[in-house]
């Protein structure tokens, strides 16, 4: 018992005097990597042209822009750099162990890399090498084997690991804790080779309830030794435009509203995401003054190939953005590389929506109402595609290429081009409704733009357009304000001050007695690394440098 007594008074006394947040720190951020490794083109020809044509990231180009991400980030100084996830093409062995290979770099220089996998990252059935018109299967990695490639970056020093995932918990410099969150759902990805009916890779993400425990768990530790705590994950948590979870669901994670308000509740008021290539923040924020950033980081193979460099002092977030503006990669005559990769995007959306049209053709009325389904008859496929396209690009184009880019309100001409957007809808439903319903096409056409369906849509067009929540609500819980009327690029943000360490251990109703075990054990939650018994007690806890050295 005095023993039990004296390690809460030693680590009331020294929490007190030495708990102690990240003075400063400047990290940089890229994400979304889906680096291709260049033995997977064994032979360029109609397999690889085909999989570019569905595609709208620069795959070829992959390998120079990592390239040019590492020795920027060098530049800049960082000394920490987080990738949320999807750091290679789909999950290919050979593209991480070069992933691992061209971060390599940043760790001789000091940095700290850390990282998580995304729902690309492990055990993915699209794992192909190219071969002029065909492809072969290659080598994925399973979950164990993402954690050792990734040993130096992030897993092979990590404070606490959850049991349920590969999720982990780093402190890379003193007095700044990282939750870094895995969230994917390989375990769900399905293989003709294994007896499945089809190859499958799984888009979405959740958080299991061990792992939400576990992360409540890790931030309540964090906070009550005084440190500073943000996370990453590769999922979005926040909407980023009104009717994201209904026309962007895989974007999201699953229930993310739960996981909005478990993250608030705990005290994490920071999470950095990846997955939609978009440059954006959204804030949400509850009736007791709880609140969570979002800050979505687009990718380095996307328009217009984004990275973010993070200063932090005290309890500010200073967030600037930069674009990768050169690479070592042939480009057409007269062409700068931005000119470049946005056109890619303009050329690479008619082909991707072509490519979808014809793949889930035979589909497209289970979209519509069951009365519909009757009346309406849809074109053939090359049809509706010249329907789809006629109608709607370049003004889906154009707002695909600025919410990429951040502050779409900002872009010259903005409030004409969702005009034209939405303009451009109307006129796809008349002429959709003139092709498959005949003689009742103004009945349907009247019927269908009064559906709850175009209305959010008009919302998330102006959404976007406007770079706000004009609904102020999440889509159900309405004691969640969303605010998204942010600057996407460049943004001060405060957090507030640490108010959960109140000097009163055992009166904190936030403590139970998993934590007060974490904190009072001898015994590292990361079991690779266990301590000795004579370790002392507060080394343990801070689990950087003992009070006392041999």
């Amino acid at each position: 018992m005095k023993r039990i007594v004296s390690s809460v008074f030693l680590f009331l006394v020294i929490t007190s005097f030495l708990a102690v947040k990240a003075q400063h720190a400047r990290i940089g951020v890229i994400s979304d990597l889906h680096y291709t490794h260049l033995a997977l083109i064994v032979e360029k020809g109609k397999a690889l042209d085909d999989y570019l044509q569905r595609d709208r990231k620069l795959l070829l180009e992959s390998d120079a822009l990592l390239r040019k991400s590492v020795e920027n980030l060098l530049n800049e100084n960082v000394n920490i750099v987080l990738i949320p996830g999807d750091l290679t093409k789909d999950g290919e062995l050979v593209s991480h162990q070069g992933v691992a290979e061209l971060l390599q770099p940043l760790r001789d220089k000091g940095v700290k890399v850390l990282v998580v996998p995304g729902n690309h990252d492990i055990d993915n059935p699209d794992a192909v090498s190219f071969h002029g018109d065909g492809t072969r299967g290659v080598q994925s990695v399973t979950p164990a084997q993402f954690r050792e490639i990734y040993s130096d970056f992030g897993f092979g020093n990590a404070i606490s690991r959850d049991d349920h995932s590969l999720s982990y918990v780093n402190e890379p410099i003193d007095g700044l804790r990282v939750i870094c969150i895995d969230a994917c759902k390989y375990y769900d990805n399905t293989f003709v080779s294994r007896g499945a009916k089809s190859d499958s890779c799984v888009t979405h993400g959740s958080i299991k309830p061990e792992t939400m425990n576990w992360i409540k768990t890790e931030v309540q530790v964090a906070k009550l030794l005084g440190k500073q705590v943000i996370a990453m994950m590769h999922h979005g948590v926040v909407e980023h435009f009104d009717h994201q979870s209904f026309f962007a669901d895989p974007y999201l994670i699953d229930d993310f509203e739960w996981v909005q308000q478990s993250f608030m509740e705990a005290g994490l008021n920071v999470v950095f995401t990846g997955h939609f290539h978009a440059s954006d923040i959204a804030k949400a924020e509850d009736d007791k003054g709880n609140y969570l950033y979002d800050i979505e980081t687009g990718s380095i193979v996307t328009y217009p190939c984004a990275y973010r460099i993070i200063n932090i002092s005290e309890n500010q977030l200073d967030i600037k953005t930069m674009l990768i503006d050169t690479i070592d990669y042939p480009l057409p005559a007269g062409m700068n590389f931005q000119e470049y990769a946005e056109r890619m995007i303009d050329v690479g959306f008619n082909e991707m929506i072509s490519a979808l049209i014809n793949e889930y053709h035979a589909s497209l009325p289970s979209y519509l109402p069951k009365w519909l389904r009757q009346v309406v008859r849809f074109p053939d496929a090359e049809k509706f595609t010249n329907i789809v396209l006629s109608n709607l690009s370049p003004s889906a184009v154009n707002m695909l290429v600025a919410h990429y880019g951040g502050n779409e309100h900002e872009v010259e001409n903005a409030r004409k081009h969702k005009q034209e957007l939405l303009s451009a809808i109307d006129n796809f439903v008349r002429e959709l409704c003139k092709e498959s319903v005949g003689n009742f096409s103004g009945i349907a056409e009247t019927l269908i733009l009064r559906s709850n369906t175009l209305k959010k849509t008009r919302l998330a067009v102006s959404s976007i357009w406007e770079n706000a929540i004009l609904s102020g609500k999440g889509s159900k819980k309405e004691n969640i304000v969303l605010k998204n009327s942010i600057n996407d690029l460049n943004y001060l943000l405060t957090l507030n001050t640490n108010d959960i360490n109140n000097g009163n251990f055992y009166a904190n109703k936030n403590v139970n007695d998993e934590i007060k075990a974490k904190l009072f054990s001898s015994e590292p939650d990361n079991k690779e690394e266990q301590s000795t018994s004579h370790e002392n007690k507060f080394a343990v806890l801070n689990r950087k440098r003992p009070l006392v050295t041999e």
